[in-house]
């Protein structure tokens, strides 16, 4: 692939490349498997879009790490723990894979990483991977960190690792403003208002509530009809809620309106966990969303007990615009 495609991209985007990127360009237009990382808001999804989009074969897959990562273990269990035939269900005959937010937390989640990443990486499949975190500061848990230290080494060697870490947020800022061609996510917005309808979006009637089953589970939606699921950030986050059920619903509805959304200091860590998750959906789908929160976005956070992966959050969250009435 030519570092033209890039390019060629940033300029009918309106941006030039900076350093970094260029670096991370000369990484993708190669033939070697990339892991980007760097601080959000930094292009790195841009720069994988561009990719992915002008890679010269049908055969490719991109996904969202969480969403692989859940979808693998459902297929090794279908498959009675044979990884390979899993990894056939879920990668096909793909020439490229491509995962969005790359990152590991959780202990066992390394050890599971451990086990399929060399698979993967075997079947020649090239890999692409974007990530907040260094290979060298994933699973920072020091009880567990030098347990993952082979895959650490397995990145570093398999991997051009390339750091997208300009001075420039591109998100940072844009939440203010808004120009008359945004659209999807970047087109919703963070609402603080006494009001239940602010900004001409009329409360649901009583009569349009209805339970939804978008992966099994109930979930009470006050309205889901024409295009607009409106629904309650109880609902979504107190209750016993997955990715998945984001997924299958923002298939069926290209507009959101999440009311009730509390300081998340005032919640549980696993409704500010199902949050974070819901915010990468919405984002990753390009859902025009209007968050309905008690306090403006810059205090959502207060105080909370904060996720590994808040940075990444706020970022996504400060694309939307900001009214308060």
């Amino acid at each position: 692939m030519s570092v033209s495609v890039f390019a060629d991209a940033a300029e009918r985007a309106g941006f030039p490349l900076d350093d970094a990127q260029v670096g991370a360009v000369d990484a993708l237009a190669s033939d070697s498997n990339v892991y980007l990382w760097g601080p959000p808001g930094r292009g790195k999804s841009w720069l994988l879009a561009t990719y992915f989009d002008a890679a010269p074969t049908h055969r490719k897959l991109r996904v969202h790490f969480h969403e692989f990562f859940r979808d693998l273990h459902l297929a090794i269990r279908r498959h009675g723990n044979d990884l390979p035939a899993a990894l056939d269900d879920l990668v096909g005959d793909a020439d490229v894979v491509c995962f969005d937010e790359f990152h590991v937390h959780d202990p066992a989640d390394g050890i599971f990483i451990a086990r399929w990443l060399p698979v993967l990486l075997d079947r020649g499949v090239r890999v692409i991977v974007t990530s907040n975190y260094a290979p060298h500061a994933l699973l920072p848990n020091p009880l567990f960190h030098d347990d993952f230290l082979p895959t650490i080494d397995l990145i570093a060697d398999a991997f051009a690792v390339t750091a997208v870490d300009g001075p420039v947020d591109y998100r940072s800022g844009r939440g203010h403003t808004k120009s008359s061609d945004e659209a999807g996510f970047a087109a919703g917005r963070w609402v603080v208002s006494a009001s239940a309808a602010p900004h001409a979006l009329r409360t649901p009637a009583a009569e349009e509530e209805r339970t939804l089953t978008p992966a099994g589970r109930p979930i009470r939606a006050r309205r889901a009809a024409g295009g607009e699921l409106w629904i309650d950030f109880a609902a979504l986050c107190e209750e016993a809620t997955a990715p998945s059920d984001y997924r299958v619903l923002a298939q069926d509805f290209p507009h959101w309106v999440i009311a009730g959304i509390p300081p998340l200091n005032t919640v549980g860590r696993e409704p500010m966990q199902r949050f974070a998750n819901l915010v990468d959906v919405l984002h990753d789908r390009d859902i025009v969303t209007d968050f309905l929160a008690s306090v403006p976005l810059d205090m959502l956070y207060d105080d909370a007990r904060l996720l590994a992966d808040t940075d990444r959050i706020r970022s996504r969250l400060g694309l939307l615009r900001r009214v308060v009435l």
